[in-house]
């Protein structure tokens, strides 16, 4: 594999996670069959083991379970029972976020943020090195040359005695970390999630359906393995807003090239709601192929 490849490499919460370098056990939860809420440990490692994998899958099965549980509960005009489901949902979405590539790193980097309200710069200085530690975990996975610049800044500026700017430059290492493809579909189940219940308090029972049913859509892709050409889509489609965005131009349309052809061996799959992400795609494709005439 190239090393540009590698940094780029697309990590799948199921069938084969792959996750930061080895960390201390974490406690999650997990949500059984008979909807209680249980503690368990994950130790992200860069292949997770099959119990550990487990685990995730099933958080990621028993998303869309609670989800469609939650929309038969709206159906059935109750809508206090949705939201013991959404609860639920909440909890599954925690273990996956524990096991994602970016998780150690950017808790290192909120407890140094915090250090700042009431430490001394010398005392802050010394939780930077658990962050370049991270850095050498995940390099192989996630981009982390930027993060890295920013996170040399906030070292000088601690030397200096400048508090604000090293927060700052913390907050630009926070921002720096390149999210996996996880962090699509998961950050839009978040998202749909929380309108949801937003529209359950004010009881707009058929926003809240809606809502939920567009995070149906986007936990799909939760359970699509790193071979998965939508997710390859998504990935070719990252790369190609990133090189719009810097100007690189020519490897964005590299890039679109790409997307493309998966999008249409995606379009061609026995799977309905894989065409239906095809064309959703395929419309994103075309915008950005617009911009680059």
């Amino acid at each position: 594999m190239k090393a540009s490849m590698k940094q780029k490499v697309l990590i799948a919460v199921v069938a084969g996670l792959l996750a930061a370098g080895p960390v201390a056990a974490k406690d999650t939860e997990k949500t059984t069959d008979s909807g209680v809420v249980e503690e368990i440990s994950v130790v992200p490692a860069r292949v997770v083991t099959p119990d550990q994998q487990q685990v995730l899958a099933n958080a990621a099965a028993n998303i869309l379970r609670q989800i469609a549980s939650a929309r038969g509960a709206i159906h059935d005009k109750k809508p206090e029972a949705a939201k013991e489901d959404l609860q639920k949902v909440d909890s599954l979405i925690k273990i996956i976020k524990a096991g994602r590539p970016v998780a150690k790193v950017k808790d290192h980097i909120w407890v140094a943020k915090k250090h700042l309200d009431y430490e001394n710069t010398q005392e802050v200085a010394a939780d930077l090195i658990p962050i370049y530690s991270d850095f050498i975990d995940i390099e192989d996975f996630i981009p982390v040359e930027q993060a890295r610049k920013d996170l040399d800044k906030a070292g000088e500026s601690l030397k200096k005695g400048d508090k604000k700017a090293a927060k700052e430059q913390l907050a630009a290492v926070d921002e720096a970390m390149v999210y996996t493809e996880i962090d699509l579909p998961l950050s839009n189940t978040e998202r749909q999630v929380e309108l949801a219940r937003g529209f359950l308090d004010q009881d707009k029972l058929q926003e809240a359906d809606n809502a939920l049913k567009a995070a149906e859509d986007g936990v799909q892709l939760l359970s699509m393995g790193v071979e998965s050409p939508l997710v390859k889509a998504h990935h070719s489609l990252l790369q190609a807003t990133e090189n719009y965005t810097a100007k690189k131009y020519d490897a964005a349309k590299a890039d679109l090239k790409k997307a493309g052809s998966w999008i249409e061996r995606a379009g061609k799959s026995g799977d309905k709601k894989i065409r239906q992400e095809a064309a959703k795609l395929e419309k994103s494709l075309e915008h950005l192929e617009d911009k680059l005439k």
